[in-house]
């Protein structure tokens, strides 16, 4: 083997090496930057958080309008409309997201139903009575 073969077979293996090492350097950035919360794949809720109340908000309302929410529960046969406070996941002002247990935690009603039908009459209940706080209708 003359030293220019040997010069040309060592070449390919670094640029192989290289490549893997760039790669797997790519990897743990990629890695770090997960594990420590700079990169979430976690959706947040789909609400706007500047409109919504506080969550304990949200439990007075169903208290107060347990007569809306019986009705709107009722549409449904069986359990398929569903109505739940939901602690919304929104982020604060440094970024972070609001799940600290903390009493002003926002808030939102999830109104959950199964046929067209069912949204239909639900809406139509929604824009007769008002909750004061805000609810989001998602098909189950």
């Amino acid at each position: 083997m003359t030293p220019e073969t040997n010069r040309h077979t060592r070449r390919p293996r670094i640029i192989v090496f290289a490549a893997l090492g760039a790669f797997l350097a790519t990897v743990l950035v990629a890695l770090a930057l997960v594990l420590s919360g700079v990169v979430s794949f976690a959706q947040g809720d789909k609400v706007p958080c500047n409109s919504l109340t506080t969550y304990d908000q949200v439990q007075a309302a169903m208290t107060d309008h347990a007569d809306v929410i019986q009705r709107i529960r009722s549409v449904g046969a069986g359990s398929d409309v569903t109505v739940e406070p939901i602690r919304a996941n929104c982020p604060t002002s440094d970024g972070q997201s609001e799940h600290t247990g903390q009493a002003d935690q926002l808030g939102y009603l999830r109104i959950t139903y199964a046929t067209d039908a069912e949204r239909d009459a639900i809406q139509n209940m929604l824009s007769d009575a008002t909750l004061g706080v805000w609810a989001t209708l998602e098909i189950r």
